[in-house]
């Protein structure tokens, strides 16, 4: 497995925490680089000040009534069981409900997080359960209904349902029964691997059900016999701790605020941009005729878009405490509700996420909630052995090749505005000389406009087509960075399942060192 720099880490702040974390500390948990520092953090959970705060038997009898909803292997059904230890520590992960169990840094955030439970547990002498919080309440439908597989040439297969889902959550929202035809073009976006059958198989279990059980479904069949415990919010919303949080934001939502705004502005001081900004939207969401609606604070009222006139913080905090299933948290409370119900030690996220986390220490202080370290997910591109040599080489020729693009672009602008300047100056001197030529020129004007702007646009988007060397390494680059983009930010789980089957979770489980934060190599094949 060799190792490389990270590939595209998504944020700069999110490549700043991994390679220069003493410059940005001051805004997470902690020192999350040794095993010692979680093995200490872990403890720190039986302190006076947080030990009481977990309800162990509420959330595992909660966590346990989902499960029982889901085919489950026995090793969930005694992870969860754990959960009622009093000395019982979590590592918690998540993702959006991606169909055929969305891209594949889905898996890798979950085998990380099953990793790191087991170094813990032998580190701090405490149980660990490795908990993934399946985000079925989001509402981006476009964002998991999607597949996406390459093939041998390079060449992006891509596939996604005809349906429309407004603001609906996709727990909400079914997949079509298994007689629609559709489900055959979806098989085949998969990838004719040497498992597709195996990876159809799945895919289909899908039909007729909505995207939160599908995707469940998924990860206990994948990941179950690991032992990885996966829970969806909605299971959860009677919880003293969802209502009690939610609550915190309508009652301090100036302070939280406020707060964020803070953190946001010394971030960007230090051009480390976290990518979600504060709003004056609340950091909940109301469901309104089962759509996610924001809550915006308007003064002395809030308005719930949707649904006039504008309501008081008291009528509200009335109709949460009634139905607090008709509440869920945006992405930035999202972390501090799941930090309330489980003990969490550590969560493991990809660069974006731990950019946003940045600006969540002192809403974590405010809702009085411990704040686990934040752990960086596995970064891996899954290689087939004959493409193995040509990696380095491969990876090299893309950092020139941006280079080259970067160089072209630059040069290409410094073109148009001396063609801008160039034509003002002529328009100016034949303006009182020779006037019927002025549309001519502008005419000229437009066309030298045009072209100038498919230059620029072949370099951004053609690059292959006319820097050299794009023969040669055009396929490979496909396969490996489609879109020019990391293989795991595009490429479906079942896609890599059904090219290289089991062996896919074995050599990512043989990662050699969890805390070696660089992107890594796998070889499945």
């Amino acid at each position: 497995m060799n190792a490389h720099p990270p590939q595209d880490a998504g944020s700069e702040l999110g490549r700043r925490y991994v390679t220069d974390f003493t410059q940005v500390e001051s805004f997470y948990a902690g020192d999350y680089r040794r095993i010692e520092h979680l093995a200490l953090h872990a403890n720190r959970l039986f302190s006076r000040t947080w030990a009481a705060r977990f309800d162990r038997a509420l959330t595992a009898d909660l966590v346990q009534a989902y499960t029982d909803q889901h085919p489950a292997p026995q090793a969930v059904r005694e992870a969860v069981a754990r959960l009622r230890d009093p000395a019982c520590v979590c590592v918690v992960t998540g993702q959006q409900a991606g169909l055929g169990g969305g891209p594949a840094l889905a898996l890798y955030k979950a085998l990380t997080a099953l990793r790191l439970a087991r170094e813990l547990e032998q580190a701090a002498g405490l149980p660990c359960v490795a908990v993934f919080w399946n985000a079925s309440d989001d509402s981006d439908l476009e964002e998991v209904n999607r597949l996406r597989s390459v093939d041998g040439a390079g060449n992006l297969r891509k596939f996604r349902f005809p349906m429309q889902a407004g603001k609906r959550p996709v727990r909400d929202v079914a997949l079509p029964g298994p007689e629609d035809p559709l489900w055959q073009q979806a098989c085949e976006a998969l990838g004719d691997g040497p498992w597709s059958a195996r990876a159809q198989l799945l895919l289909r279990d899908s039909a007729g059900r909505d995207f939160g059980s599908a995707f469940t479904r998924l990860l206990h069949e994948l990941l179950g016999p690991r032992g990885l415990v996966v829970i969806e919010p909605r299971a959860l919303t009677s919880h003293p701790q969802w209502k009690r949080v939610l609550a915190c934001e309508l009652e301090l939502r100036q302070e939280h605020r406020l707060g964020l705004q803070r953190a946001f502005d010394r971030l960007e001081a230090l051009g480390l941009p976290p990518g979600v900004s504060p709003s004056t939207h609340l950091n909940l969401f109301a469901l309104v005729e089962g759509e996610r609606r924001h809550v915006t604070d308007e003064g002395r009222l809030l308005q719930v878009e949707g649904r006039p006139p504008a309501i008081s913080r008291t009528a509200l905090l009335k109709q949460l405490r009634a139905q607090p299933g008709l509440f869920t948290p945006s992405v930035l409370l999202r972390p501090v509700v799941q930090n309330a119900i489980f003990p969490t030690v550590a969560y493991v996220g990809g660069p974006s996420e731990i950019a946003y986390h940045g600006l969540l220490k002192g809403l974590h202080r405010s809702a009085q909630v411990f704040m686990p370290l934040l752990f960086p997910r596995l970064s891996l591109t899954v290689l087939d052995g004959t493409d193995a040599p040509r990696f380095d080489d491969l990876v090299a020729f893309r950092r020139q090749l941006g280079w080259r693009q970067g160089e072209a672009a630059v040069a290409a602008e410094s073109a148009r505005r001396g063609m801008e300047q160039a034509f003002a100056g002529l328009q100016d001197d034949l303006r009182t000389l020779a006037r019927p030529l002025e549309n001519d020129i502008n005419r000229l004007q437009q066309r030298t406009q045009r072209a100038i702007g498919e230059v620029m646009n072949r370099i951004e988007h053609e690059p292959l087509r006319i820097f050299p060397g794009g023969d040669e390494y055009g396929p490979v680059l496909g396969k490996y960075f489609p879109e020019n983009r990391p293989q795991e930010r595009v490429v479906t789980v079942l896609a890599l399942l059904a090219r290289y089957g089991p062996r896919l979770l074995d050599a990512i489980d043989q990662h050699p060192d969890l805390f070696d934060f660089n992107h890594h190599v796998v070889v499945a094949s």
